[in-house]
Parts: C-alpha cells; structure tokens; sequence
C-alpha cells in the first residue's frame, strides 16, 4: 500500500506542475500517511527527522509552502505562533477549540454546518469566533505568473 501511496503523490506532485522524484516525492508521501491531517512544523519536522528526509528546518519549511502554493497542502489560520498545514487540501470546514488545542474537519454539507453554527452560537454566544476564508484558486495563480 505504500507504493501505491507514493505513486499517488508523484503523479500528485507532476500534476501541479513539480518534480515527481526527489525531496517533494519523498515529503508528501509522508504527510499523506500521517495519523493527524493537521500538523505545525514542528511535528512534520520530527516526522520527516525519523524517515530519514535530512533537512532543515528551512527548508522544509520552503517546501511545505511550495506543497501549499501548488494545491497539495492547505495552510490553516492558527492562534499560535508555528504554521498549521493540512493534509486534506481540498476546502472543508474545521472547529478549532483553543481549550483543548484540537482542530477537527467537519466533513458536512453546508445546512449540517449552518445547523451546527446556529447550535453553537445559542450554546455560547460570547465565546464563538467565526472566520470564513475564501480561498485563491492554486491553478489560476500557477497560469498567471507563468509556474507549472
């Protein structure tokens, strides 16, 4: 399964428009099979320290951000001071919970989520904060300045 894992990121990867070997091919791959779809950098730091990846904190760092830029990462608004990507890079709606620091997809249809919106803003009126983010379409960036 894991083969088929990586080839689905190499094709991932040329599909963007980047290189489907190397550095790229071997990162994704890893945050694709990670337990959580939500992690700072600090954690894909240690993951990709344990695989055996090599590199700097920079420069992971630059990579994540081009995996973001290309469509294949999601970079989520945090509270905290270290970048949160997300591995589901698709839009989906989340609830972040500073009390407990979790961040949870909520996989719903738009009424479920209006439904649970209203319920939770009847159960806490002043302790509800909602940022609705209308995300830049990575294809129409990659065609206007010429990359991919």
């Amino acid at each position: 399964m894991a083969r088929s894992v990586e080839a689905a990121c190499r094709d991932e990867l040329r599909q963007a428009g980047l290189p489907g070997q190397g550095a790229l091919a071997r990162l994704l791959p890893l945050l694709r099979a990670a337990p959580e779809t939500h992690l700072g950098l600090a954690e894909v730091a240690r993951m990709a320290a344990e695989a055996g990846l090599g590199v700097s904190p920079q420069t992971l760092a630059g990579q994540l951000d081009l995996l973001v830029a290309h469509g294949l990462l999601a970079r989520l608004p945090s509270t905290g001071a270290e970048p949160v990507f997300d591995t589901v890079p698709r839009p989906h709606a989340h609830l972040v919970d500073e009390e407990t620091g979790q961040t949870v997809d909520l996989d719903v249809s738009p009424e479920t989520l209006l439904a649970m919106l209203r319920q939770t803003l009847a159960d806490r009126p002043d302790g509800v904060e909602v940022l609705v983010r209308i995300r830049r379409d990575p294809t129409r960036r990659r065609a206007a300045t010429g990359t991919g």
